[in-house]
């Protein structure tokens, strides 16, 4: 076995399984070249909806027993764990170690993320939330693919053009 160029390498080869590596790769640059990435994020979010209603998630009194819980499911499957923060206008999630990237290339950093949008967009509104909350992607990818943010924030409608006065 060669040295890996870093430990962050290393790290990210363990996080998608060799047999489906090339496989997910693959499908990834086909799938991009089939629409934008509004339309991939929409089917990723859709696929991320369906996976989420397979798992149970525990806890949910306080962030802290959510979070455990949550990790409890990331952590049997081996896609990295989350940190809940409670911000003055906003929930932040913050998903560390995502196996998007590795498992669908750089390239798909784009839309990729929206599959997590789709699980804890699920798993959030299974246990009742505010209707007016919706969880949305805050910002780009960062730490190199590592770190996905999400945030659970109140949405404040605007009224139609014609009806304000």
């Amino acid at each position: 076995m060669s040295k890996p160029v870093s430990n962050i390498n290393y790290y990210e080869q363990q996080q998608c399984s060799v047999q489906w590596r090339a496989f997910l790769n693959a499908f990834s640059v086909e799938f991009s070249a089939q629409g934008d990435a509004n339309d991939l994020r929409t089917f990723m979010y859709k696929l991320g909806v369906t996976m989420a209603a397979s798992f149970k998630v525990d806890g949910g009194e306080t962030l802290l027993t959510l979070e455990s819980g949550i990790n409890k499911v990331w952590a049997d499957l081996d896609w990295g764990w989350v940190q809940l923060r409670d911000e003055s206008d906003c929930l932040l999630i913050e998903h560390n170690a995502s196996p998007l990237k590795v498992a669908f290339g750089e390239q798909a950093l784009d839309w990729s993320p929206a599959l997590l949008e789709g699980v804890y967009s699920y798993w959030f509104e299974s246990m009742g939330i505010d209707k007016s909350l919706r969880l949305s992607q805050r910002g780009a990818v960062v730490d190199d693919g590592l770190l996905i943010v999400f945030q659970l924030k109140k949405q404040v409608e605007e009224q139609a053009y014609f009806t304000r006065r």
